[in-house]
């Protein structure tokens, strides 16, 4: 899938959203909202990525509750990334956030500042997720984690905000921003060539 594909179905999707899935059947039948695009943005940018990678040893867990406990006796800590990447030898190497656009919060000063301290929390522990009933998967988290978020659509904020939170981003240790799609000064499409770049080199290095 090419990175052309990758945006094309999510514009594909996004288009039909407010459509009825099964139809209306020849009744009079109208849907308000649309259909949630995330899940189906989590689902795609996994198969995404594990054809770019093309390996086969590697788990990729979409929405997947994973728990770690700082102390011995003490409450278990969750965290949900929308994708996460864990190798054959059981540890966690990616964590990626996604965003449809950045609507929601549109400085990320803060938010990115708890996500850095947050993986610097948790590197280098182990954590376990789980899958069911006496089903528990040791997991180990790596040194060299990163908070990824990924935002689909950048143009739903002004440029000078954008930039501000990219600069802010790259500020960082444990931080990525990655921008997928944009608007010219035309609004003309354009599709992020250097950060889909950048995240297939550097989801690529961490596989290896």
């Amino acid at each position: 899938m090419t990175q052309e594909e990758f945006v094309e179905k999510i514009h594909d999707y996004t288009r039909n959203a407010k459509k009825l899935i099964e139809g209306d059947g020849g009744f009079n039948i109208k849907r308000g909202m649309a259909h949630v695009t995330s899940g189906y943005v989590e689902d795609l940018f996994a198969l995404y990525l594990a054809k770019r990678i093309n390996r086969m040893d590697l788990q990729y867990l979409v929405d997947k509750v994973t728990s770690i406990r700082f102390s011995k006796n003490g409450k278990a800590t969750t965290f949900k990334p929308d994708l996460s990447i864990i190798n054959s030898d059981n540890v966690l190497t990616h964590y990626f956030d996604l965003k449809t656009n950045l609507g929601w919060n549109r400085d990320l000063a803060s938010y990115l500042k708890s996500k850095n301290e947050f993986i610097n929390k948790i590197k280098g522990k182990k954590a376990w997720i789980h899958f069911g009933k006496d089903n528990d998967q040791v997991i180990h988290i790596s040194e060299k984690l990163k908070y990824k978020m990924v935002v689909i659509y950048g143009w739903n904020i002004n440029k000078e905000q954008m930039e501000q939170n990219i600069r802010i981003a790259s500020e960082y240790e444990n931080v990525e921003l990655f921008v997928l799609n944009n608007l010219d000064d035309n609004k003309t499409l354009i599709i992020g060539d250097i950060d889909f770049e950048r995240l297939h080199i550097e989801t690529l290095n961490l596989c290896n």
